[in-house]
């Protein structure tokens, strides 16, 4: 297996990269997009990046592939799960929810066993430790939806399996 990732485009805060798996005959297995903000990690706020670090990161062309939108369309009905804290298993280096966690918690709260064939995740806000996070799910036709939200319900992740 061989694995992939480039910049395909910076564009204000956000930048986009493509991921790609190829297997050893160099036939694409996997393959994803994915929209990141750039962040200035002192003040732990967006920002824009300066040309100059855009130009030293460089950007290639994107894959062909579809698109989806940022924003995951949310069923009008969720059920409500159990809460549960966020562990420290779950903690990345920037000291809040690793990204893959989301998933992880999302796939855990799925009461039915489902083959996914397509993910997506819209991240919203940090979590950090300590915090508890209050699950909501639904299930329709060919997707499954878990928001992952506070006790406010102001979602921190929107995980959909396809």
């Amino acid at each position: 297996m061989r694995v992939s990732t480039w910049a395909t485009k910076f564009d204000g805060l956000f930048g986009l990269r493509n991921f790609c798996m190829e297997d050893e005959e160099r036939q694409m297995v996997a393959w994803a997009n994915s929209v990141w903000v750039y962040m200035d990690v002192e003040k732990g706020r967006p920002t824009r990046p300066e040309a100059r670090e855009i130009e030293l990161y460089g950007t290639e062309a994107p894959l062909s592939m579809e698109y989806a939108s940022r924003k995951i369309e949310l069923p009008e009905e969720l059920e409500e799960g159990e809460p549960f804290p966020v562990r420290k298993y779950h903690i990345d280096t920037n000291e809040h929810v690793n990204n893959c966690q989301y998933v992880q918690m999302a796939l855990e709260v799925l009461k039915k066993p489902m083959d996914v064939g397509k993910l997506r995740v819209e991240y919203k806000k940090s979590a950090v430790y300590g915090d508890i996070i209050y699950p909501k799910t639904a299930y329709e036709k060919d997707r499954a939806v878990v928001e992952l939200c506070d006790r406010d319900g102001k979602a921190y992740a929107v995980v959909e399996f396809c």
